[in-house]
């Protein structure tokens, strides 16, 4: 991708206006969606790619029965679905209203607010096809639906907003959590959406919502550079410690969550797991994306530090 730091306004347009064309044709709300509900379920399917599985090399893990394992599947399904569902609501959507309500100044803001509006379209989808997919699961395994909103990212986020002391910090932090998190979930997506031998409306949803969000990194990346442009050197360097930050807490493996899945299904050893398990090698995956998003918007600084990244989201000590 293009180094949108050396372009100016004029090629950031350009980026813009081509992708608002391709989303009338690509973008999934602007398809004849799939009737994910008559796609064949193969109950000796996984309903989750187990590589995701922050514990997945944990003894514990490896000698439980596989009944048992196949049914935390099922909720990592649904831990998936709901996190992406406070994602789509609680971070992206107020960062994209912001755009929408109030453009920033120069030849590129109404620009904005058009591909803004349109991303604010495909996010509604991905809520809605989150909401039907994760019920669906629910109702052919026959299992309770999982009771969780206390996501670790959507916590952070709403600490971060409450310490700022002026209304700048708080637009800069929703945009910058919000950009982030559009850039990281698409290395998150790839690996369910070219996993082909999971459950089949698993592999559907997941590939339909990557499509989408390969584009959004782009949409918000040329937002970004746009208002990079205008920052002071005090906003920018907030800017870019917001954006390092966010990768530690979207990283992080949500023991919160698997606690209480834990719990539900009686789980043996799962104490030792959630006590094991910490966030340093997660990190480690979303560097390479955070680091081009960086470049991309004209950040360049000091080399990213993984250990501040994981800082920001240190193992937790979760009782059950």
């Amino acid at each position: 991708m293009e180094d949108l730091a050396a372009s100016g306004d004029d090629e950031v347009a350009v980026m813009l206006k081509k992708l608002s064309v391709l989303w009338r044709s690509r973008a999934a709300v602007n398809q004849e969606l799939p009737d994910y509900q008559r796609l064949a379920f193969d109950p000796s399917r996984q309903d989750f790619s187990c590589s995701l599985l922050p514990f997945r090399h944990h003894q514990a893990w490896t000698e439980a029965p596989a009944a048992l394992r196949s049914r935390c599947l099922s909720y990592g399904w649904a831990i998936y679905n709901l996190k992406t569902i406070y994602i789509e609501c609680d971070v992206v959507t107020p960062a994209c209203e912001d755009i929408i309500k109030t453009p920033p100044p120069g030849a590129n803001g109404a620009l904005l607010q058009d591909v803004m509006s349109e991303a604010l379209l495909d996010e509604a989808l991905h809520t809605r096809m989150s909401i039907k997919a994760c019920n669906y699961i629910y109702d052919m395994r026959g299992i309770a639906p999982l009771d969780f909103a206390d996501f670790n990212l959507v916590r952070w986020r709403a600490q971060l907003l409450a310490g700022c002391n002026a209304q700048w910090q708080r637009r800069l932090t929703r945009f910058a959590i919000a950009c982030a998190s559009e850039t990281l979930i698409t290395d998150y997506l790839k690996t369910m959406a070219e996993d082909g031998a999971i459950q089949a409306i698993c592999h559907e949803v997941t590939k339909t919502h990557a499509a989408d969000e390969w584009s959004h990194s782009s949409v918000f990346s040329g937002a970004a550079a746009t208002l990079v442009g205008d920052m002071s050197q005090s906003e920018r360097a907030y800017f870019r410690s917001i954006i390092l930050k966010t990768v530690g807490m979207f990283a992080d493996p949500e023991m919160g969550a698997w606690s209480t899945v834990f719990s539900m299904l009686k789980f043996p050893h799962a104490r030792e797991i959630i006590e094991d398990i910490g966030v340093g090698d997660t990190v480690a995956i979303y560097t390479a994306s955070v680091e081009n998003l960086i470049e991309r918007i004209g950040l360049r600084g000091p080399e990213i530090d993984l250990n501040s990244m994981s800082d920001t989201a240190s193992a937790r000590q979760v009782g059950l």
